[in-house]
């Protein structure tokens, strides 16, 4: 595996590299990503969670604590009848994984933060109620699998069009094959065969035409605008619905489940590997030298 498919794979854009990998690890805590909820025209609330953590709203520990945190809210508020997972960061829905958290990460702390991942990827895709992922930015990595958790994923197609995809053998780690299976099932098992063993990562309208993406919008406010009106004009019985979601949503978390202990050992063995630990130390190491150059 070389520097520039590392590179490529955690660095969307040129201009935030350096911040995106020297980030600091944060406090967890409710600013990092806050919920809110709104009342609908049908009944209920429309719950918002806001990812918050600048400047590409990396997943580390914290990160990924304050997300669990945020849906410790949303389980706990019982007239939910839609979930929203945004970004308030400038041009990112989420770049995926911190480098520095991965980098020379004994096992226990990997499977602490890969755990934790996988555990809220499960809440809220078993989440009994519609969700929709509103990006506006790259959702690159880790940030494409928790936009997969949702129903439904909703985009923004700006004049500098963002990424999307699932880019862990670009940067030496498999697809799991649950991950796999989900993205098999939104896309098609011809798509997915050309698409996740390359590491790629694609334009709005290139996933939209695959089914990655539901909708795409020319800005935040025509996206935001179309995710009220989809929510209010929703009038069905509660129960049946949550029931129905549940139904559908079964045989894919079992499966989850079984798959849970055997995919954690698979992607330690690849975070752990001389030629991987190699690979992001030499990205950081020279995205560290590239932020001290005067501009």
């Amino acid at each position: 595996m070389t520097l520039v498919l590392v590179r490529r794979a955690f660095v969307a854009c040129r201009s935030h590299a350096c911040d995106m990998l020297q980030q600091r690890p944060m406090s967890a805590g409710p600013r990092l990503a806050p919920v809110a909820f709104t009342a609908l025209d049908g009944g209920g609330q429309l719950a918002k969670i806001t990812m918050n953590y600048p400047p590409a709203n990396l997943f580390d520990g914290s990160s990924l604590q304050a997300l669990g945190a945020a849906m410790d809210t949303v389980e706990a508020t019982s007239d939910v009848r839609g979930l929203v997972l945004q970004s308030d960061v400038r041009g990112f829905f989420s770049a995926g994984f911190s480098l520095p958290a991965l980098y020379n990460v004994d096992r226990a702390g990997f499977e602490r933060l890969w755990v934790t991942g996988k555990h809220v990827f499960r809440r809220i895709h078993a989440l009994p109620v519609p969700s929709i992922a509103a990006i506006d930015g790259h959702a690159l990595g880790l940030g494409c699998v928790m936009a997969m958790a949702c129903q439904r994923r909703f985009m923004v197609a700006s004049e500098r069009p963002p990424l999307i995809g699932l880019n862990e053998v670009a940067v030496g780690m498999p697809v799991p094959e649950w991950l796999a299976t989900r993205f098999r099932d939104l896309t098609s098992t011809r798509d997915a065969e050309l698409i996740l063993p390359r590491g790629s990562s694609l334009s709005p309208t290139q996933a939209h035409k695959i089914g990655l993406v539901d909708s795409l919008y020319a800005s935040r406010s025509e996206m935001d605008d179309a995710i009220h009106s989809d929510f209010n004009a929703c009038r069905v019985s509660a129960r049946a619905q949550q029931e129905t979601i549940r139904g559908l949503r079964r045989q894919f978390l079992d499966y989850f489940d079984t798959c849970f202990d055997q995919d954690t050992e698979l992607f330690w063995q690849a975070i752990s590997s001389h030629e991987t630990q190699t690979a992001i130390g030499n990205a950081l190491a020279q995205l560290k030298a590239k932020s001290r150059k005067p501009n």
